[in-house]
């Protein structure tokens, strides 16, 4: 269906079952793209039609994705899941270091996918692609890439950020999905996710904490009751210039978040952490 050259700009946490011995898995992209498909409000009917499953009679994957490592295996080394700490606060772990390509391709098989079907995947796919990321702090920007197109590939990259911006905004129409491209631009992609990883709620920050609880949790919850942040983040680069892009998940059901979270926990970052909250204050999400 189509191949892609990404390469990543952030360190990628991913790994499979050895925590030492970092691994771009195929397995990991079939589960971002499968939180993608729901995040765009495709019916779990329709998600087992192209992914298979289980549940109800077994039926078999439509998608096929292959993970192809170009070259030789970079060196991994240790690198910080926490980027705005010091010293063990950092939280090092063995990670691909920025520059690390790989080749990805898509194929159907079984008959592939009707045409609706082939619509909604490929929506899917070029969301992934624009607004996603891979591995362990994955919405917090970690494990962000840029990518190429192949000749047998149905999207091109976008040339500039307002062509970003804008194609992204096609994709979520329609869904509880919002974006925004902020504001500032950045010489260098970790400059970025050290900004986007320095939040509210870590290790010392009890007020932070309570904030959070009080809004039920908008930048997610590692502690007690896992919660995956609503309010994800990613890095994007075009021609050696990095913007930091935000997405807000707004299903309710899902999230237990409101709108009003969103723009109560945008406040509190920007009173405590500016550099972040006010670039979200002044953006469209």
């Amino acid at each position: 269906m189509s191949t892609y050259r990404l390469e990543f700009i952030t360190p990628l946490f991913s790994r499979g079952a050895y925590e030492d011995r970092p691994e771009i898995r195929s397995a990991s992209i079939r589960g971002q793209l499968h939180w993608w498909f729901r995040a765009l409000d495709n019916s779990y009917a329709d998600e087992k039609s192209v992914f298979g499953g289980v549940h109800g009679g077994a039926t078999s994957s439509k998608i096929v994705i292959r993970v192809f490592q170009n070259g030789s295996t970079p060196n991994c080394a240790d690198f910080p899941t926490l980027p705005h700490k010091q010293g063990a606060q950092a939280s090092l772990k063995k990670a691909f270091p920025a520059g690390t390509a790989c080749d990805l391709s898509i194929l159907t098989r079984l008959g592939g996918l009707d045409a609706r079907l082939k619509a909604a995947f490929e929506r899917t796919l070029e969301a992934w692609l624009l607004l996603g990321t891979l591995g362990l702090r994955a919405t917090r920007a970690a494990g962000s890439f840029c990518w190429r197109p192949f000749a047998d590939a149905a999207f091109q990259y976008p040339t500039s950020f307002q062509q970003y911006e804008t194609r992204c905004n096609v994709l979520l129409n329609g869904s509880r999905l919002r974006f925004a491209l902020l504001g500032m631009i950045y010489t260098s992609a970790e400059d970025a996710r050290r900004v986007v990883s320095d939040t509210l709620g870590g290790r010392g920050d009890p007020q932070g904490q309570k904030d959070l609880e009080r809004l039920n949790y908008p930048l997610g919850r590692i502690f007690r009751e896992r919660k995956t942040s609503p309010l994800r983040f990613r890095v994007i680069g075009i021609d050696g210039r990095y913007s930091i892009g935000a997405v807000w998940d707004g299903r309710r059901e899902v999230t237990g978040n409101l709108p009003e979270h969103l723009r109560d926990v945008i406040k509190l970052l920007a009173q405590r952490k500016p550099e972040l909250g006010n670039q979200l204050a002044r953006s469209k999400l």
